[in-house]
């Protein structure tokens, strides 16, 4: 009997996930679906998530800012997870310029639609629950272990959470792209998805949900460009307080870059 083999999108927020589910939604078409809880702070844990694919049995690919890996395990079904990392302060940036300009009710909006970059980045550190906005966000995000939430220790300067969990967690990602390279990296999906049976088409997609207008410049240049509009300090202070993220972005860069052509890494 042929294993079910389905795609699941972790969608984390600002990391590019609407361009993904449009791409999603242009070759699955119904059999594609998107989902979340009812509040921000929901969270869908592995079994909750198994019972939703074992309902959806005509669906191919799965949606949601609020599915947590490690990926649920299965004797009808196989997981196939699509994660996003991005350059943590180009994130923190997107996501001040998306609360800017969309108001919605949260704190962090408000916050960042009555100041400057800056001074958000101020007000973020100053505030208990705010400073995750601005500390380590992708690390908690993906470094859960199995039906339980993300360990969290707070220091006075960050956040810090498991960092060796979320590495082993995208270790086991077979769908793990950059944000910076998505063309790039998603152009990679077609030919892993075909040896399980996925037909998938990659095509270039306008950048959809997004704040930035300098997509087109290297990671270097836009960090440049963001180092502008901070202080000395809090520019460092995002250093220090997102190495976790960082060292996330480094390694999934070289999971990605050493990958063969057959799209599995050698681990």
């Amino acid at each position: 009997m042929n294993m079910r083999n389905v795609i699941c999108h972790y969608h984390i927020f600002k990391n590019s996930g609407t361009s993904f589910d449009t791409l999603l939604s242009e070759n699955f078409r119904h059999k594609h679906i998107c989902f979340d809880g009812p509040f921000p702070f929901f969270t869908i844990d592995q079994e909750q998530l198994s019972r939703i694919i074992e309902r959806k049995q005509n669906v191919v690919a799965f949606s949601s800012h609020q599915i947590q890996l490690p990926v649920p395990v299965s004797l009808d079904f196989q997981v196939l997870p699509v994660v996003f990392i991005r350059h943590p302060l180009l994130r923190i940036l997107s996501i001040y310029k998306f609360k800017r300009q969309t108001f919605d009710a949260t704190t962090t909006s408000k916050a960042a639609q009555d100041m400057s970059f800056d001074d958000w980045v101020t007000y973020c550190f100053s505030d208990r629950q705010e400073i995750t906005q601005v500390s380590n966000s992708q690390t908690r995000l993906l470094g859960a272990a199995y039906r339980q939430r993300p360990l969290i220790r707070k220091r006075p300067s960050c956040m810090e959470y498991d960092i060796y969990q979320a590495i082993k967690n995208i270790e086991n990602v077979k769908l793990l792209a950059r944000t910076e390279y998505f063309g790039e990296d998603v152009s990679r999906f077609p030919k892993i998805l075909d040896q399980y049976n996925i037909e998938f088409k990659y095509a270039d997609i306008k950048p959809q949900n997004t704040t930035s207008k300098d997509l087109h410049k290297s990671i270097e240049e836009r960090i440049f460009n963001l180092k502008d509009h901070l202080s000395k300090d809090n520019f460092n202070r995002l250093i220090a307080a997102n190495e976790q993220d960082m060292q996330l972005f480094e390694y999934s860069t070289k999971l990605i870059e050493r990958a063969p052509e057959n799209g599995f890494r050698n681990n």
